[in-house]
Protein backbone atom coordinates (compact mmCIF):
# COMPACT_ATOMS: atom_id res chain seq x y z
CA UNK A 1 0.00 0.00 0.00
CA UNK A 2 1.30 2.86 -1.05
CA UNK A 3 1.34 6.72 -0.48
CA UNK A 4 2.81 7.76 -3.81
CA UNK A 5 4.24 6.01 -6.86
CA UNK A 6 7.76 5.44 -7.01
CA UNK A 7 8.79 5.57 -10.09
CA UNK A 8 11.94 6.19 -12.65
CA UNK A 9 11.85 9.93 -11.61
CA UNK A 10 11.74 8.84 -7.69
CA UNK A 11 14.80 6.46 -7.87
CA UNK A 12 17.11 8.38 -10.53
CA UNK A 13 16.36 11.92 -9.67
CA UNK A 14 14.37 12.56 -5.98
CA UNK A 15 16.42 9.64 -4.41
CA UNK A 16 19.92 10.47 -5.01
CA UNK A 17 19.10 14.14 -4.52
CA UNK A 18 17.32 13.45 -0.93
CA UNK A 19 20.58 11.22 -0.01
CA UNK A 20 23.02 13.44 -0.69
CA UNK A 21 21.30 16.14 1.22
CA UNK A 22 21.21 14.15 4.27
CA UNK A 23 24.48 12.46 4.15
CA UNK A 24 25.91 16.52 3.86
CA UNK A 25 23.33 17.42 6.86
CA UNK A 26 24.91 14.36 8.75
CA UNK A 27 28.86 15.14 7.68
CA UNK A 28 29.60 12.56 5.46
CA UNK A 29 30.50 12.23 1.90
CA UNK A 30 27.97 13.45 -0.41
CA UNK A 31 28.81 9.50 -2.33
CA UNK A 32 28.91 7.47 0.47
CA UNK A 33 26.89 4.37 0.20
CA UNK A 34 24.02 4.91 3.04
CA UNK A 35 22.76 1.24 4.38
CA UNK A 36 19.21 0.13 4.33
CA UNK A 37 18.71 1.75 7.81
CA UNK A 38 20.01 4.88 6.88
CA UNK A 39 17.42 5.09 3.70
CA UNK A 40 14.51 4.28 5.87
CA UNK A 41 15.38 5.85 8.45
CA UNK A 42 16.24 9.41 6.60
CA UNK A 43 14.39 9.27 3.21
CA UNK A 44 10.54 9.02 4.51
CA UNK A 45 10.81 5.96 1.86
CA UNK A 46 10.81 2.38 3.15
CA UNK A 47 14.08 0.76 1.45
CA UNK A 48 12.21 -2.62 1.12
CA UNK A 49 9.76 -0.68 -1.07
CA UNK A 50 12.55 0.86 -3.24
CA UNK A 51 14.60 -2.05 -3.60
CA UNK A 52 11.91 -3.88 -4.99
CA UNK A 53 11.03 -1.44 -7.53
CA UNK A 54 14.93 -1.28 -8.32
CA UNK A 55 14.49 -5.25 -9.40
CA UNK A 56 10.68 -4.27 -11.08
CA UNK A 57 12.50 -1.30 -13.08
CA UNK A 58 16.06 -2.34 -13.62
CA UNK A 59 16.47 -5.61 -12.72
CA UNK A 60 18.98 -4.83 -9.60
CA UNK A 61 18.98 -4.51 -6.11
CA UNK A 62 18.86 -1.14 -4.77
CA UNK A 63 22.55 -0.72 -3.57
CA UNK A 64 23.50 -2.24 -7.05
CA UNK A 65 21.13 0.60 -8.54
CA UNK A 66 22.61 3.49 -6.20
CA UNK A 67 26.44 2.63 -7.11
CA UNK A 68 25.29 3.31 -10.53
CA UNK A 69 24.10 6.63 -9.06
CA UNK A 70 27.67 7.67 -8.06
CA UNK A 71 27.05 6.18 -4.58
CA UNK A 72 30.12 4.37 -3.02
CA UNK A 73 32.67 2.37 -4.61
CA UNK A 74 32.75 1.84 -8.05
CA UNK A 75 32.89 -1.57 -9.43
CA UNK A 76 30.96 -3.33 -12.81
CA UNK A 77 31.49 -6.87 -10.33
CA UNK A 78 30.07 -8.39 -7.78
CA UNK A 79 32.73 -7.30 -5.40
CA UNK A 80 34.20 -3.99 -5.23
CA UNK A 81 37.38 -4.91 -6.22
CA UNK A 82 39.42 -6.20 -9.03
CA UNK A 83 42.40 -8.47 -7.59
CA UNK A 84 41.62 -12.21 -8.58
CA UNK A 85 43.09 -13.67 -5.26
CA UNK A 86 40.91 -11.10 -3.26
CA UNK A 87 37.68 -11.74 -5.29
CA UNK A 88 38.71 -15.94 -4.53
CA UNK A 89 38.94 -15.52 -0.83
CA UNK A 90 35.46 -13.59 -0.56
CA UNK A 91 33.75 -16.13 -2.58
CA UNK A 92 35.45 -18.48 -0.06
CA UNK A 93 34.04 -16.69 3.10
CA UNK A 94 30.68 -16.56 1.44
CA UNK A 95 30.12 -20.13 0.88
CA UNK A 96 31.55 -20.87 4.13
CA UNK A 97 29.23 -18.73 6.21
CA UNK A 98 26.36 -20.25 3.84
CA UNK A 99 27.39 -24.15 4.30
CA UNK A 100 29.27 -24.00 7.56
CA UNK A 101 27.48 -20.97 9.40
CA UNK A 102 23.85 -21.69 8.06
CA UNK A 103 23.58 -18.12 7.71
CA UNK A 104 20.50 -16.68 5.78
CA UNK A 105 20.14 -14.77 3.14
CA UNK A 106 19.40 -11.30 4.67
CA UNK A 107 22.46 -11.90 6.77
CA UNK A 108 24.43 -12.96 3.79
CA UNK A 109 23.67 -8.88 2.38
CA UNK A 110 24.69 -7.68 5.69
CA UNK A 111 28.37 -9.50 4.91
CA UNK A 112 28.19 -8.07 1.16
CA UNK A 113 27.68 -4.77 2.43
CA UNK A 114 30.53 -4.66 5.10
CA UNK A 115 32.71 -5.62 2.53
CA UNK A 116 31.83 -2.81 0.14
CA UNK A 117 31.63 -0.60 3.51
CA UNK A 118 35.37 -1.40 3.96
CA UNK A 119 36.20 -0.90 0.77
CA UNK A 120 34.43 2.65 0.70
CA UNK A 121 36.66 3.70 3.86
CA UNK A 122 39.59 2.16 1.81
CA UNK A 123 39.20 4.58 -1.25
CA UNK A 124 37.94 8.08 1.32
CA UNK A 125 40.92 7.02 3.81
CA UNK A 126 43.18 6.32 0.86
CA UNK A 127 44.53 2.95 1.96
CA UNK A 128 47.00 1.13 -0.33
CA UNK A 129 45.62 -2.36 0.31
CA UNK A 130 42.79 -4.96 -0.35
CA UNK A 131 41.29 -6.60 2.26
CA UNK A 132 43.15 -10.05 1.99
CA UNK A 133 46.43 -7.52 2.04
CA UNK A 134 45.87 -6.62 5.66
CA UNK A 135 46.42 -9.61 7.02
CA UNK A 136 49.67 -10.10 5.36
CA UNK A 137 52.97 -9.02 6.33
CA UNK A 138 57.02 -9.54 6.07
CA UNK A 139 58.44 -6.78 8.16
CA UNK A 140 57.02 -5.38 11.94
CA UNK A 141 56.39 -2.43 10.57
CA UNK A 142 54.36 -3.60 7.50
CA UNK A 143 52.00 -5.49 10.23
CA UNK A 144 52.51 -2.37 12.39
CA UNK A 145 50.95 -0.70 9.54
CA UNK A 146 48.26 -2.89 8.65
CA UNK A 147 46.59 -2.73 12.10
CA UNK A 148 46.55 1.25 11.93
CA UNK A 149 45.05 0.94 8.50
CA UNK A 150 42.54 -1.13 10.14
CA UNK A 151 41.85 0.78 12.96
CA UNK A 152 41.30 3.70 10.70
CA UNK A 153 38.65 1.79 8.62
CA UNK A 154 36.77 0.67 11.75
CA UNK A 155 36.92 4.36 12.71
CA UNK A 156 35.56 5.37 9.33
CA UNK A 157 32.36 2.88 9.92
CA UNK A 158 31.80 4.04 13.43
CA UNK A 159 31.49 7.40 11.91
CA UNK A 160 29.02 6.77 9.36
CA UNK A 161 27.18 3.96 10.36
CA UNK A 162 24.06 3.52 13.11
CA UNK A 163 25.18 1.69 16.39
CA UNK A 164 23.06 -1.16 15.88
CA UNK A 165 24.44 -1.86 12.49
CA UNK A 166 28.21 -1.32 14.14
CA UNK A 167 27.41 -4.06 16.31
CA UNK A 168 28.03 -6.58 13.06
CA UNK A 169 29.64 -5.18 10.38
CA UNK A 170 33.38 -5.06 13.03
CA UNK A 171 32.13 -9.10 13.41
CA UNK A 172 31.89 -9.93 9.86
CA UNK A 173 35.43 -7.77 9.01
CA UNK A 174 37.09 -10.06 11.73
CA UNK A 175 35.25 -13.55 10.69
CA UNK A 176 36.61 -12.76 7.39
CA UNK A 177 40.05 -13.40 8.41
CA UNK A 178 39.18 -16.23 10.76
CA UNK A 179 37.91 -17.65 7.69
CA UNK A 180 39.98 -16.94 4.97
CA UNK A 181 43.10 -17.97 6.90
CA UNK A 182 41.98 -21.97 6.31
CA UNK A 183 42.40 -20.93 2.62
CA UNK A 184 44.74 -18.48 1.73
CA UNK A 185 47.97 -17.25 3.82
CA UNK A 186 46.72 -15.00 6.53
CA UNK A 187 49.83 -13.80 9.03
CA UNK A 188 47.36 -12.28 11.53
CA UNK A 189 43.96 -10.65 12.13
CA UNK A 190 44.40 -7.56 12.00
CA UNK A 191 40.86 -6.60 13.39
CA UNK A 192 41.41 -8.44 16.51
CA UNK A 193 44.13 -5.91 17.10
CA UNK A 194 42.64 -3.01 16.20
CA UNK A 195 39.62 -3.97 18.09
CA UNK A 196 41.49 -3.29 21.44
CA UNK A 197 40.95 0.28 21.16
CA UNK A 198 37.22 -0.06 20.63
CA UNK A 199 35.76 -1.29 23.91
CA UNK A 200 33.15 -0.71 23.32
CA UNK A 201 32.67 -3.30 19.91
CA UNK A 202 34.35 -6.10 22.22
CA UNK A 203 31.98 -5.83 25.63
CA UNK A 204 29.68 -4.41 23.60
CA UNK A 205 28.21 -2.87 26.89
CA UNK A 206 25.25 -3.16 29.29
CA UNK A 207 21.79 -3.26 27.46
CA UNK A 208 19.48 -0.56 28.79
CA UNK A 209 15.87 -1.15 29.66
CA UNK A 210 13.47 1.32 28.60
CA UNK A 211 11.31 2.69 31.29
CA UNK A 212 7.77 2.06 32.50
CA UNK A 213 7.03 5.64 31.63
CA UNK A 214 8.99 5.81 27.97
CA UNK A 215 7.35 2.53 26.90
CA UNK A 216 3.59 4.91 27.81
CA UNK A 217 5.91 7.87 26.07
CA UNK A 218 6.15 5.99 22.86
CA UNK A 219 2.66 4.57 22.50
CA UNK A 220 1.23 7.60 23.09
CA UNK A 221 2.98 8.92 20.58
CA UNK A 222 2.14 5.69 17.89
CA UNK A 223 -1.90 6.22 18.92
CA UNK A 224 -1.62 10.33 17.83
CA UNK A 225 0.36 10.10 14.95
CA UNK A 226 -1.44 12.01 12.24
CA UNK A 227 0.48 10.76 9.31
CA UNK A 228 2.95 7.64 8.48
CA UNK A 229 6.73 8.15 9.48
CA UNK A 230 7.52 6.07 7.26
CA UNK A 231 7.41 6.75 3.28
CA UNK A 232 5.02 3.92 1.57
CA UNK A 233 2.62 2.62 4.40
CA UNK A 234 -0.88 3.69 5.20
CA UNK A 235 -0.61 5.17 8.71
CA UNK A 236 -3.46 3.00 10.12
CA UNK A 237 -1.84 -0.19 8.98
CA UNK A 238 1.55 0.60 10.22
CA UNK A 239 0.16 1.67 13.65
CA UNK A 240 -1.29 -1.84 13.67
CA UNK A 241 2.10 -3.48 12.94
CA UNK A 242 4.13 -1.48 15.30
CA UNK A 243 1.39 -1.37 18.19
CA UNK A 244 1.28 -5.58 17.98
CA UNK A 245 5.29 -5.56 17.79
CA UNK A 246 5.43 -3.69 21.50
CA UNK A 247 3.17 -5.55 22.91
CA UNK A 248 4.70 -8.89 21.74
CA UNK A 249 8.16 -7.10 23.18
CA UNK A 250 6.75 -6.57 26.31
CA UNK A 251 4.51 -9.48 26.68
CA UNK A 252 7.37 -12.23 26.01
CA UNK A 253 10.73 -10.33 25.30
CA UNK A 254 11.24 -12.01 22.19
CA UNK A 255 14.79 -11.91 20.54
CA UNK A 256 15.40 -9.82 17.38
CA UNK A 257 15.64 -12.93 15.26
CA UNK A 258 12.90 -14.37 16.75
CA UNK A 259 10.44 -11.21 15.76
CA UNK A 260 11.75 -11.83 12.10
CA UNK A 261 11.53 -15.94 12.60
CA UNK A 262 7.92 -16.10 14.57
CA UNK A 263 4.49 -17.59 13.22
CA UNK A 264 1.57 -15.78 14.59
CA UNK A 265 -0.34 -18.67 13.58
CA UNK A 266 1.24 -21.92 14.79
CA UNK A 267 3.52 -20.01 17.79
CA UNK A 268 0.83 -18.19 20.07
CA UNK A 269 -1.62 -20.24 22.69
CA UNK A 270 -3.90 -18.88 24.23
CA UNK A 271 -6.60 -20.02 26.79
CA UNK A 272 -6.77 -20.97 30.18
CA UNK A 273 -2.18 -20.83 30.00
CA UNK A 274 -1.35 -17.72 27.20
CA UNK A 275 1.81 -19.13 26.30
CA UNK A 276 4.57 -18.32 23.23
CA UNK A 277 6.06 -21.72 22.02
CA UNK A 278 9.50 -20.44 20.87
CA UNK A 279 10.57 -23.79 18.59
CA UNK A 280 14.40 -22.86 18.64
CA UNK A 281 16.10 -20.21 21.38
CA UNK A 282 19.83 -19.47 20.46
CA UNK A 283 21.53 -18.80 23.58
CA UNK A 284 23.95 -15.81 22.03
CA UNK A 285 24.54 -14.94 25.57
CA UNK A 286 24.75 -16.79 29.02
CA UNK A 287 21.14 -16.40 29.68
CA UNK A 288 19.29 -19.37 29.04
CA UNK A 289 15.78 -19.38 27.74
CA UNK A 290 12.76 -21.80 27.52
CA UNK A 291 11.09 -22.62 25.08
CA UNK A 292 7.60 -21.93 26.28
CA UNK A 293 6.88 -18.30 27.75
CA UNK A 294 4.43 -16.85 29.47
CA UNK A 295 2.08 -14.14 27.79
CA UNK A 296 2.44 -11.60 30.45
CA UNK A 297 0.35 -8.86 29.65
CA UNK A 298 -1.65 -8.19 26.24
CA UNK A 299 -2.80 -11.46 25.56
CA UNK A 300 -6.56 -11.02 24.15
CA UNK A 301 -4.68 -8.22 21.91
CA UNK A 302 -2.43 -11.01 20.77
CA UNK A 303 -5.06 -13.21 20.27
CA UNK A 304 -7.16 -10.68 18.12
CA UNK A 305 -4.03 -10.08 15.92
CA UNK A 306 -3.49 -13.74 15.41
CA UNK A 307 -7.56 -14.34 14.38
CA UNK A 308 -6.92 -11.35 11.73
CA UNK A 309 -4.47 -12.89 10.29
CA UNK A 310 -6.12 -15.97 10.09
CA UNK A 311 -9.36 -14.12 8.77
CA UNK A 312 -7.31 -11.79 6.37
CA UNK A 313 -5.15 -14.64 5.10
CA UNK A 314 -2.16 -13.15 6.63
CA UNK A 315 1.47 -15.21 6.00
CA UNK A 316 1.48 -15.54 9.73
CA UNK A 317 4.39 -13.02 10.25
CA UNK A 318 3.92 -10.10 12.76
CA UNK A 319 5.21 -7.46 10.40
CA UNK A 320 4.72 -8.79 7.13
CA UNK A 321 7.23 -8.60 4.11
CA UNK A 322 6.44 -9.75 0.71
CA UNK A 323 10.20 -9.47 -0.13
CA UNK A 324 12.53 -11.06 2.57
CA UNK A 325 13.04 -14.64 3.01
CA UNK A 326 11.16 -15.39 6.19
CA UNK A 327 8.04 -13.53 5.17
CA UNK A 328 8.65 -10.33 7.98
CA UNK A 329 10.23 -7.41 7.77
CA UNK A 330 14.06 -7.80 8.67
CA UNK A 331 15.18 -7.14 12.20
CA UNK A 332 17.12 -4.04 11.40
CA UNK A 333 14.05 -2.57 9.67
CA UNK A 334 11.90 -2.61 12.29
CA UNK A 335 14.56 -1.38 14.77
CA UNK A 336 15.07 1.31 12.31
CA UNK A 337 11.04 1.74 12.63
CA UNK A 338 10.95 1.33 16.17
CA UNK A 339 13.84 4.09 16.44
CA UNK A 340 12.04 6.71 14.41
CA UNK A 341 9.14 6.33 16.61
CA UNK A 342 11.11 6.72 19.64
CA UNK A 343 12.54 9.78 18.14
CA UNK A 344 8.89 11.11 17.47
CA UNK A 345 8.17 10.26 21.50
CA UNK A 346 11.51 11.94 22.75
CA UNK A 347 12.41 8.68 24.57
CA UNK A 348 15.63 7.72 24.58
CA UNK A 349 18.59 5.61 26.63
CA UNK A 350 20.75 6.86 29.23
CA UNK A 351 23.86 6.87 26.67
CA UNK A 352 20.96 9.38 24.42
CA UNK A 353 20.99 6.52 21.82
CA UNK A 354 17.68 5.66 20.39
CA UNK A 355 15.86 1.85 21.97
CA UNK A 356 15.42 -0.86 19.77
CA UNK A 357 13.88 -3.93 20.29
CA UNK A 358 16.38 -4.98 22.53
CA UNK A 359 15.50 -2.35 25.13
CA UNK A 360 12.09 -3.30 25.17
CA UNK A 361 12.93 -7.14 25.50
CA UNK A 362 15.02 -6.04 28.55
CA UNK A 363 11.99 -4.29 30.36
CA UNK A 364 10.32 -7.52 29.77
CA UNK A 365 13.55 -9.43 31.25
CA UNK A 366 13.85 -7.09 34.13
CA UNK A 367 9.77 -6.74 34.84
CA UNK A 368 10.07 -10.75 35.21
CA UNK A 369 13.09 -11.27 37.10
CA UNK A 370 11.87 -8.55 39.52
CA UNK A 371 8.55 -11.00 39.80
CA UNK A 372 10.98 -13.98 40.56
CA UNK A 373 12.83 -12.29 42.65
CA UNK A 374 9.63 -11.23 44.51
CA UNK A 375 8.29 -14.80 45.08
CA UNK A 376 11.82 -16.45 45.71
CA UNK A 377 10.25 -18.99 48.57
CA UNK A 378 7.93 -20.18 45.89
CA UNK A 379 10.90 -21.29 43.92
CA UNK A 380 12.75 -22.55 46.67
CA UNK A 381 9.62 -24.49 47.51
CA UNK A 382 10.30 -26.26 43.72
CA UNK A 383 13.60 -26.57 43.88
CA UNK A 384 13.40 -28.39 46.73
CA UNK A 385 11.23 -30.34 45.49
CA UNK A 386 13.05 -31.03 42.18
CA UNK A 387 16.36 -31.36 43.83
CA UNK A 388 17.80 -28.36 42.18
CA UNK A 389 20.54 -27.07 44.78
CA UNK A 390 20.87 -23.67 43.90
CA UNK A 391 17.59 -21.28 43.91
CA UNK A 392 19.62 -19.26 41.42
CA UNK A 393 20.17 -21.65 38.82
CA UNK A 394 16.16 -21.39 38.33
CA UNK A 395 15.90 -18.02 38.31
CA UNK A 396 18.10 -17.39 35.99
CA UNK A 397 16.57 -20.26 33.61
CA UNK A 398 13.07 -18.35 34.36
CA UNK A 399 12.07 -21.11 36.33
CA UNK A 400 11.06 -24.35 34.54
CA UNK A 401 8.00 -23.11 32.33
CA UNK A 402 5.63 -25.69 34.11
CA UNK A 403 6.31 -23.23 37.16
CA UNK A 404 6.22 -20.09 34.76
CA UNK A 405 2.12 -21.95 34.45
CA UNK A 406 1.42 -22.04 37.32
CA UNK A 407 2.67 -18.70 38.95
CA UNK A 408 1.89 -16.80 35.55
CA UNK A 409 -1.36 -14.84 36.96
CA UNK A 410 0.83 -13.93 40.37
CA UNK A 411 3.57 -12.52 38.66
CA UNK A 412 1.28 -10.94 35.73
CA UNK A 413 -0.93 -9.04 38.20
CA UNK A 414 1.99 -7.49 40.26
CA UNK A 415 4.29 -5.96 37.94
CA UNK A 416 3.24 -6.07 34.21
CA UNK A 417 -0.37 -5.41 34.61
CA UNK A 418 -1.41 -1.11 33.83
CA UNK A 419 1.79 -1.13 31.49
CA UNK A 420 -0.05 -0.29 28.39
CA UNK A 421 -3.49 1.32 27.81
CA UNK A 422 -5.37 -1.57 25.52
CA UNK A 423 -8.90 -1.27 26.01
CA UNK A 424 -9.07 -0.18 21.82
CA UNK A 425 -7.83 -2.34 18.91
CA UNK A 426 -6.62 -0.63 16.09
CA UNK A 427 -8.47 0.54 13.54
CA UNK A 428 -7.91 -2.27 10.66
CA UNK A 429 -8.76 -5.21 13.24
CA UNK A 430 -11.60 -3.44 14.83
CA UNK A 431 -12.21 -3.41 10.78
CA UNK A 432 -12.41 -7.36 10.77
CA UNK A 433 -13.43 -8.10 13.87
CA UNK A 434 -15.77 -7.65 16.94
CA UNK A 435 -13.98 -5.95 19.47
CA UNK A 436 -15.79 -6.80 21.89
CA UNK A 437 -14.96 -10.40 22.17
CA UNK A 438 -11.85 -9.53 23.25
CA UNK A 439 -11.42 -6.20 24.95
CA UNK A 440 -14.48 -7.12 27.40
CA UNK A 441 -11.93 -9.78 28.15
CA UNK A 442 -8.81 -8.11 28.40
CA UNK A 443 -9.25 -5.61 31.06
CA UNK A 444 -6.44 -7.15 33.37
CA UNK A 445 -3.96 -10.47 33.18
CA UNK A 446 -6.00 -11.41 36.29
CA UNK A 447 -8.90 -12.04 34.52
CA UNK A 448 -7.09 -15.30 32.82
Amino acid sequence: MTGERIDRSTLEQQLPAILREQLQRDGMPPGHLPSWEYITANTRYSAEGLNLNCKELYDQTLLNFLREQGFGVGSSGKWPTEDEATIQSLEYYIRKLKKNRGFRDSTIESVHSTIYKIYEAIEEQEIDAEILDLGTFDTDDERQRNVQWTVAIIEYMDQVLADSTMQNYPYYFLEYYQIVKNERKIDFNPVEEALDEFEWVRSRGETHTITEDQLRDVWNALENLERCPVEGYLLNRWQMWMKNLIVFLVAAGPRADEVERFDVRMQFHFGDDPHVHFEERKNLQADAAPEYVPIMIGADYLLAYRDYILETGGNGSLVPSPQSESGCRRANTLNEWLKRLCKIANVRLPDETLPTMQNFRQLWKTQYLKALHKNRDHIRFVSEESGTDDVKVDEENYVDDVVNRQHVRELGREHFDNLLDLNELPTLMQEELDQTEYIDRQSTFSDF
